[in-house]
């Protein structure tokens, strides 16, 4: 049975334009995903309040967050390779795809714009 080598990474990855555009892309691609995803639930809340959650709205929302992660994974495949989440970054860090130090990189990139993109959200939504 074969080992796995798992690269680290380098010092220098950390100031490669590489590694910096694909940190960015994955930034923006998250943003965008859980802005329009949390933001479709948002505007179905508030067109729906009085009545409980259909099947119908159930769909919606499903193909809201669908194609909003389409849009997402398209915007930054070709530059990060469209992770958009931490679980992927997670398995293709296992797999060997890419290296620890850009898998954190990638992390912190997502997290951060899951933030931002909710703080908009709460900014353009007026607390909704």
């Amino acid at each position: 049975m074969s080992t796995r080598r798992y690269a680290f990474g380098r010092l220098d990855e950390a100031n490669h334009p590489d590694s910096i555009r694909a940190t960015i892309a994955e930034f923006i691609s998250t943003c965008l995903f859980v802005f329009a995803g949390e933001g479709s639930a948002l505007a179905l809340r508030k067109i729906y309040k009085d009545a409980g959650a259909s099947a119908g709205e159930l769909v919606v929302l499903a193909l809201a967050h669908a194609f909003s992660l389409f849009a997402a994974i398209s915007a930054s495949m070709h530059v990060s390779g469209g992770h958009v989440n931490p679980a992927v970054t997670f398995g293709a860090l296992l797999g060997g795809r890419i290296t620890a130090l850009r898998a954190v990189y990638y992390w912190v990139a997502q997290l951060l714009g899951s933030v931002v993109a909710s703080l908009l959200l709460r900014l353009v939504t007026n607390n909704m």
